[in-house]
């Protein structure tokens, strides 16, 4: 019955034991056969009839109106435009840039180092002339509460390191200080603009003013103050010698 052996037992299966078992492979598609999805920006994403190449021209075309709209939006807002800078003032004309000092400084300043007055009230009495109706003239104002003479002289002598003396001071005032010595200071009050020949124009009219307004208070001190008045810079205009 089983004359075969185990073999025949098997043998119908035996193909399974001979080779391993085929399956028909899944046929490939090649890549190039596949039309390739055009890659666009996040930002301009194109409608689903738009084809690769204005798809590629779009994002170009939006900037473009973009651009477009943002240059007619700065045509047609106003623009508010900010302070702009104030012109810077000129002088309306310099006074007494002919004027020529027939005064020695040096032999000046000695005298007034030494506090000897009395020379200096004679050498600058020369510009007194107390008529009024004369378009310069000084006026004495000295009082306890005047700067020391010798302050005075210090603030004066300081006008040497400007040429023009301006009154820039545009407020009711109308006066700009010049220079200051201690308790002394030096000032020109006038019309806007106005403008001076500080050396020697305004710095002798000044000393004329610490030295012949000059007094010895009971103190020992000498002390001075007062104007002179420039009629020439405008109704009231003056240089001053006060106690800042």
């Amino acid at each position: 019955m089983f004359s075969g052996g185990i073999e025949s037992i098997f043998s119908p299966f035996s193909f399974f034991l001979s080779s391993p078992p085929t399956f028909p492979k899944k046929p490939k598609h090649k890549k190039y056969n596949q039309p390739k999805k055009p890659r666009y920006s996040n930002h301009f994403l194109p409608p689903p009839n738009i084809t690769p190449t204005t798809a590629f021209l779009l994002p170009k075309m939006q900037l473009k109106l973009l651009f477009t709209i943002a240059l007619f939006s700065l045509a047609v807002t106003p623009v508010r435009a900010g302070p702009s800078a104030l012109p810077t003032p000129t002088p309306l004309h310099l006074i007494g840039e002919d004027y020529v000092s027939s005064f020695d400084y040096d032999v000046v300043n000695a005298l007034a180092a030494a506090d000897d007055y009395e020379p200096l009230r004679e050498m600058y009495s020369q510009f007194w002339n107390n008529d009024p109706t004369a378009a310069e003239y000084g006026v004495c104002e000295t009082s306890q509460a005047s700067p020391p003479t010798k302050e005075a002289h210090g603030a004066i002598d300081l006008l040497n390191i400007r040429f023009t003396c301006c009154q820039w001071n545009a407020v009711h005032t109308q006066c700009s200080n010049l220079t200051n010595r201690g308790g002394a200071s030096v000032g020109f009050c006038g019309a806007y603009k106005a403008c001076l020949q500080c050396t020697p124009f305004a710095k002798d009219r000044m000393f004329a003013i610490a030295f012949y307004c000059a007094l010895q208070g009971p103190d020992g001190v000498y002390r001075s103050g007062g104007k002179w008045m420039l009629d020439g810079a405008g109704p009231g205009a003056r240089l001053i010698l006060y106690h800042n």
